[in-house]
């Protein structure tokens, strides 16, 4: 396969990847940004939101292999990625929707009940959505270069998606509430993500492997030593990251009203929507794995600047936030591209194409940014003696704790994660290209292996 700049995809299909993308991750921003807010709000306590979060990912472990299975398995004539995309596309939208109406005069028991079940039916949906939409891009095209062109893509509408949230739901919560919110939101979702269902073609599915169990799942990984390296250093950089989680938090009780949701969500999120724009470029001069690095590591540095500074000048706090994201931007955009390298990998070291069970291990990461972050976070809290209610004054040493979770602890975990990246992610992109082009019989392993530029 060569890298050259006839694409496989239609402008149309690029678009239709781009939307559904854009539709799911409106549903996911309302939720990574709002429902622990929302919860606390109708009087659920932070010890209680993070024991819902937790309970979720109980569930999690279990549903994200499974589902990995099923995607490589259960191949629907013409469609094993749009089969599963189909169903998200309604049940996203719904379970949003039933996470934000739990009945205003129910017990605290029926509401916590209620919203544990509705997070796990949430949860289940972007399963669906999450590991088939990054694996359909390699059904999509053999081209890597246009891979890489379709994650951008990708990305590109997912922070145009935190955008919209950011902006407009904390327009709309006040005057219309949490429930109206969520059913204009699920609207707005599901339409977006009608379109890949028309547009998008899967053209490479790839040969059938053998059924595999559980036990073949996680032996699998085991082979693919740099999936499973780079999903630790992922799940390490993202344990500590509260900012998100306590945005809300932050603007009402640090800096002193809600109005500020805004401000904070639009200087992380407009940032990386016009880096994303840039990245393509930016990966045709520079090996992403140099980039992503070099990037995270600046961030590092800024995050370390704000956090000895303080939430007291607002204006030098949203610029630091950011400049810091204009970097946050390069690697967290090339983060899904290394998924797709150890896909190749795998099948360099194994035979076995288990586009599946890569993506599902991408999507298991991503949630437990949502839900594990999230749940510690709360756990932080009530550590801090935070009071559940709206309008509830909180003290002094409770707001200091609350920066000190979103400023301070998000370093911990960058700094780890690019200390197990450097010492044993070995991949680059011009050994990924000599590994496509043997998976494809292009090229002997014997070639490939004397071209690398490192031992793999």
């Amino acid at each position: 396969m060569q890298n050259n700049k006839k694409l496989t995809t239609s402008k149309g299909e690029r678009a239709a990847y781009g939307l559904y993308a854009f539709g799911a991750i409106l549903s996911y921003y309302m939720i990574m940004s709002y429902l622990q807010l929302y919860m606390t709000d109708i009087g659920i306590s932070a010890i209680a939101v993070g024991i819902i979060f937790m309970f979720a990912k109980m569930w999690d472990a279990v549903n994200d292999p499974i589902f990995g299975v099923l995607v490589d398995k259960v191949n629907p004539k013409g469609s094993k990625y749009k089969f599963w995309l189909r169903i998200a596309s309604i049940a996203i939208p719904l379970t949003t929707i039933l996470l934000f109406i739990v009945p205003a005069q129910a017990s605290i028991q029926v509401k916590i009940v209620w919203s544990a079940v509705a997070y796990v039916l949430w949860d289940t949906a972007y399963t669906m959505y999450d590991v088939p939409m990054n694996a359909i891009v390699t059904a999509m095209t053999e081209n890597l270069a246009e891979r890489n062109k379709l994650y951008s893509i990708s990305a590109f509408f997912v922070y145009l998606g935190a955008l919209v949230v950011a902006i407009f739901v904390p327009m709309i919560y006040p005057a219309l509430g949490w429930g109206m919110t969520a059913v204009l939101l699920g609207i707005l979702c599901m339409v977006n993500m009608l379109f890949l269902n028309f547009k998008c073609k899967e053209r490479y599915m790839g040969t059938a492997e053998e059924e595999s169990s559980i036990k073949d799942i996680f032996l699998s990984l085991l082979h693919n030593k740099y999936l499973l390296i780079f999903t630790l250093a992922s799940i390490v950089g993202s344990i500590t990251n509260f900012a998100n989680t306590l945005n809300g938090y932050v603007a009402i009780y640090c800096l002193g009203s809600e109005s500020y949701i805004t401000l904070l969500s639009l200087a992380s999120a407009v940032p990386v929507l016009f880096i994303t724009l840039f990245v393509p470029k930016l990966l045709e001069k520079a090996d992403k794995f140099a980039a992503y690095v070099a990037t995270r590591i600046i961030t590092i540095l800024i995050d370390g600047v704000i956090c000895l500074m303080g939430y007291g000048n607002v204006t030098l706090l949203l610029v630091l936030i950011v400049i810091k994201n204009i970097f946050a931007g390069v690697w967290s955009v090339t983060a899904v591209m290394f998924i797709a390298d150890c896909v190749e990998y795998g099948q360099y070291r194994t035979g076995e194409r288990n586009q599946g069970i890569a993506f599902a291990t991408k999507a298991f990461t991503n949630k437990i940014v949502v839900a594990v972050t999230g749940a510690i976070a709360m756990f932080g809290l009530a550590a801090y003696g935070f009071v559940e209610g709206a309008g509830v004054t909180q003290t002094k040493e409770t707001i200091s704790g609350i920066w000190r979770l979103y400023s301070a602890f998000p370093i911990i975990g960058s700094v780890l994660s690019i200390m197990i990246l450097v010492a044993f992610y070995k991949l680059r992109d011009k050994d990924v290209k000599l590994i496509i082009q043997a998976n494809n019989g292009e090229i002997s392993r014997e070639e490939a292996e004397e071209k690398f530029s490192r031992k793999i």
